[in-house]
């Protein structure tokens, strides 16, 4: 099956616009081209949209735009207004499905109720989901949900969708995750046939048991069994849940470390910053409780420090004046008016007969300035205290000083280190609930992965308790004559279980032995190279492996196109297994090779397009100018997303 058409209404940006794909008798290779940001993603959700009411590159749906135009929402005049994609497949022969999906809003005046309390006028009311089947002439519209799905499913089963619909940049990964591919497979084998014969024999065999026997020991030994064993099976069950659930979040979690590589934890960057923050604090209020002290010791010995220069030089003049008569000289002239007044001409005292004895040798002028007593001298001890004093003034002023440089460089560091923290908070902040999810779950996985050990371990101890139990009911069973008819058909119900159980193992090996062999055949068609690799090899567990031609190992050295080829070649053998011809839809798949390598992927994908329709989403860096003249040389049909001016709308252009 191939699609025809996609029309789209009023699906966000894409308002009334649509595409056709035109059918090449030779090759049905579609190029959709788009800038950066121009409508590619949209286009690829639409189609799952409408397909399976899901949109896949939507990571956080809570903050999405509704399907309905925002323009035709605002600006509306009626009172509902659809969102609806169509998309048109045929199968070749007449033969036609024509699948519709469409949101239904209601829409609010500006002085509403409505519009006042959630400042939007639309509001979601509905989906309608129709599936239209033309044969010929006659056709028949689906509405029924289940019977539509099930013709979608006639197209591409939502089960396997991700082996039709994949983003180019992660085809390399892609066959990676085998744990996912493998249960993928195992729905394409329909072994599901298998498991639901196995279900009933079970369930029957469990009803036989419970006949047992009316022996008093056989009937504890099964009663026993039965309790040990429906134990088991609920033990096995929330093993399953608790697997299944492990796996989803390790997968997630491996997701969120491919997509933000060593972004740090914004949680430790948070209370790093906080930290500092805290210590920056510490050191200002350490800082003004420094300068306060400086204050106070200023304020306190102010007249000390101020007088210490005057204490120091009358030091200075009693050092040197020490053995002298006097400590100062007069001037002669004051001393010749006093003795000629007798009255001193520096202090006005009088002066008698026997002072002026005195005046009249050196000794006077030590009595002109200390009548009373020699006071420079006497108060040398003073002037020593006061010297002291300033100096360890100037030692305390000193120290502090220093712890206040030092404070103020251990803030300046703290306020850069805060600033950076910011920034890197700044700069991640949109990435921050990814983070902190990545980093939850980085640090849960360990226990919910020991906790499913522990589980397991218990479960095959429960499992050789069951085993061992069963063979004494059954050797309790088998001695009573009576209930051999019983234990026949119990015989029969365990035997094949293990029929059931080796054809799923062969079907399984089958499966994956087809897949290998198509997988080879397919990659050297592809890359086109006979001598640098060997063969490809697809273990049990579905991890892809390439080896050169002497057997070694060689996935890890191929190059970006090599491998993308690889992953190609597996989806295409994936293809052939699944029975479903339908079409492969690519996004980016030429994002990470350039040169002759984009021309080697770009020729495999014209090779792809003669088997089966092929439609490759590209931004305008991968449509290189030789990728285009090759396409044009092979009347590849072209299309580009093309944004108006406005930005609010998107019109789809077939390129001549």
């Amino acid at each position: 099956m191939r699609i025809e058409e996609i029309q789209f209404e009023n699906f966000r940006k894409y308002v009334d616009t649509s595409i056709k794909f035109k059918e090449d008798l030779e090759k049905d290779l579609h190029v959709v081209i788009a800038e950066n940001g121009a409508g590619k993603t949209t286009f690829l959700n639409a189609m799952t949209w409408c397909l399976y009411n899901e949109e896949p590159r939507i990571k956080d749906k809570d903050r999405a735009l509704p399907t309905l135009n925002t323009e035709v929402s605002n600006n509306s005049e009626k009172d509902f207004e659809n969102a609806a994609v169509t998309i048109t497949v045929s199968n070749g022969q007449g033969s036609k499905l024509i699948i519709k999906r469409s949101d239904i809003f209601k829409i609010h005046g500006i002085h509403s109720d409505y519009f006042e309390k959630n400042g939007k006028r639309e509001e979601w009311i509905d989906q309608e989901f129709s599936v239209t089947e033309i044969e010929g002439s006659h056709s028949n519209v689906c509405r029924d949900k289940d019977e539509c799905d099930y013709l979608v499913s006639s197209f591409i089963p939502e089960s396997i969708k991700e082996f039709f619909f994949f983003d180019g940049e992660q085809l390399d990964n892609y066959f990676l995750v085998s744990t996912a591919i493998k249960d993928q497979v195992f729905k394409l084998s329909h072994i599901f046939v298998l498991d639901e014969m196995e279900r009933r024999i079970k369930r029957k065999l469990k009803d036989l048991r419970k006949e047992g026997s009316p022996n008093s020991n056989s009937d504890s030994k099964l009663k026993e069994y039965n309790q040990q064993l429906a134990f088991l099976e609920s033990e096995k069950e929330r093993y399953e849940k608790l697997n299944e659930t492990y796996e989803k979040l390790e997968k997630e979690r491996d997701s969120l470390m491919d997509s933000l590589g060593n972004t740090p934890s914004l949680k430790n960057t948070e209370k790093k910053r906080d930290k500092k923050i805290r210590e920056r604090d510490n050191f200002i209020e350490s800082l003004n409780d420094k300068k306060e002290a400086l204050n106070d010791n200023i304020i306190k010995e102010a007249p000390k420090i101020l007088a210490r220069e005057a204490f120091i030089k009358a030091l200075e003049g009693i050092e040197e004046n020490r053995d002298d008569t006097y400590l100062y000289p007069i001037d002669e002239t004051i001393l010749e008016d006093s003795i000629h007044d007798k009255s001193c001409k520096v202090c006005d005292r009088k002066i008698d007969d026997s002072l002026l004895e005195i005046l009249k040798n050196k000794k006077a002028k030590l009595y002109l300035i200390a009548p009373e007593d020699e006071i420079l001298r006497d108060n040398k001890k003073f002037f020593n205290k006061f010297s002291d004093t300033a100096e360890a003034y100037l030692k305390t002023e000193n120290k502090i000083q220093n712890d206040i440089n030092t404070f103020n460089n251990a803030i300046e560091s703290l306020e850069k280190d805060i600033k950076e923290l910011y920034e890197t908070l700044e700069l991640n902040k949109h990435l921050k609930k990814s983070v902190d999810r990545r980093d939850e779950l980085v640090k849960i996985l360990p226990n919910k992965k020991s906790e499913l050990d522990s589980l397991r371990n218990n479960n095959i101890s429960l499992k050789n308790n069951v085993e061992k139990l069963h063979r004494e009911y059954l050797k309790l069973l088998s001695e009573e004559e009576e209930y051999k008819d019983i234990l026949a058909k119990i015989k029969l119900c365990t035997d094949s279980l293990t029929v059931i159980n080796d054809v799923k193992e062969d079907m399984m090996a089958d499966t994956r032995k087809v897949i290998q062999d198509s997988t080879n055949e397919k990659f050297f068609k592809l890359i086109r190279k006979s001598k640098t690799y060997g063969f490809i090899e697809i273990n049990e567990d579905y991890q892809v492996n390439l080896y050169d031609e002497d057997g070694r190992p060689a996935s890890a050295t191929a190059s970006a196109s090599e491998v993308e080829l690889l992953a190609l070649a597996f989806i295409l053998a994936i293809h052939s297994v699944s029975g479903f011809e339908s079409p492969l839809v690519v996004d980016t798949l030429l994002a990470r090779t350039s040169g002759e390598q984009r021309l080697n992927v770009s020729q495999s994908c014209l090779n792809v397009s003669e088997e089966k329709q092929l439609l490759l989403f590209l931004i305008d860096e991968e449509y290189s100018s030789p990728v285009q003249s090759l396409f044009k040389q092979n009347k590849v049909l072209e299309y580009r997303l093309k944004e108006s001016e406005s930005e609010k709308e998107i019109k789809i252009e077939e390129m001549k």
